[in-house]
């Protein structure tokens, strides 16, 4: 069974005000630039970019509205593990198209 998701929500990284690149405003290891470009907020220890290299879209990922699992629709946010064991959400990447192949086996 295939699953093909699309959200497709325009999104940009902002800058944040008063913060050095090579800082680390939140302290969790990674600098605020670096967090900043991979779209975690460099203010908030527990929002750490992915170690798998995709990068969250700063701004929609809060602003997702759910209205339904049907074509054309936004759906419900859910979290999933990936191979380096991170939680990633589906409104993380509101900017893109998204593809989620799964299969059970029984």
């Amino acid at each position: 069974m295939n699953l093909l998701l699309t959200l497709l929500l325009v999104g940009c990284a902002e800058e944040p005000e008063g913060l050095a690149p090579n800082g680390d405003a939140d302290n969790d290891g990674v600098t605020n630039g670096f967090e900043t470009e991979m779209g975690s907020d460099p203010r908030d220890a527990d929002d750490v970019p992915y170690r798998g290299g995709w990068a969250k879209d700063a701004h929609c990922r809060f602003d997702v509205e759910p209205t339904g699992n049907d074509v054309g629709e936004i759906a419900h946010d859910f979290a999933l593990l990936d191979q380096n064991k991170d939680e990633w959400h589906l409104h993380d990447f509101c900017d893109r198209l998204i593809f989620l192949e799964f299969a059970g086996y029984g």
